[in-house]
């Protein structure tokens, strides 16, 4: 891409047919909007573990319990006697540790992914090459964080 990309690029209807609207190929951290990032991104982490919970629940319980019960049958016996609230039993304090840690990792992640592949570009590696090598980074440094 040609130019300079401005730090925020909104889309507005009448942009939509503007010959100077550019979508960049490659979207650095630079160029995010941290607020709406982690925002987001903690809500829909959030969502998704709200929806996977419930799981979590019948699995830690059926590795608790003495004798072998189906999963199924473990849910209706959370449900008759607990309520729905059975299943979530507990998520509130999951989310204060895995809220923080998911922040860091994805902070660690897109840093890291802009940074090597900005350096990558620069040591002249093709794209593919860069973006491969970039993400392996990021993902190594992720982890480790």
């Amino acid at each position: 891409m040609t130019g300079t990309v401005p730090d925020r690029m909104h889309l507005k209807a009448s942009d939509e047919n503007s010959a100077n609207f550019q979508i960049p190929d490659d979207i650095d951290w630079h160029m995010l909007d941290k607020s709406k990032f982690f925002v987001l991104g903690v809500a829909l982490f959030s969502g998704i573990s709200a929806t996977f919970y419930p799981v979590v629940v019948l699995k830690t319980r059926q590795q608790v319990l003495a004798s072998s019960m189906p999963s199924f049958q473990l849910g209706l016996k959370i449900l008759h006697s607990e309520g729905v609230r059975g299943f979530y039993r507990g998520f509130r304090i999951s989310l204060f540790g895995t809220v923080p840690a998911r922040v860091l990792y994805m902070s660690s992640l897109e840093i890291t992914k802009s940074n090597v592949g900005l350096a990558a570009r620069q040591m002249g590696f093709a794209e593919p090459v860069a973006t491969a090598v970039a993400n392996a980074a990021a993902g190594l440094s992720a982890s480790v964080v």
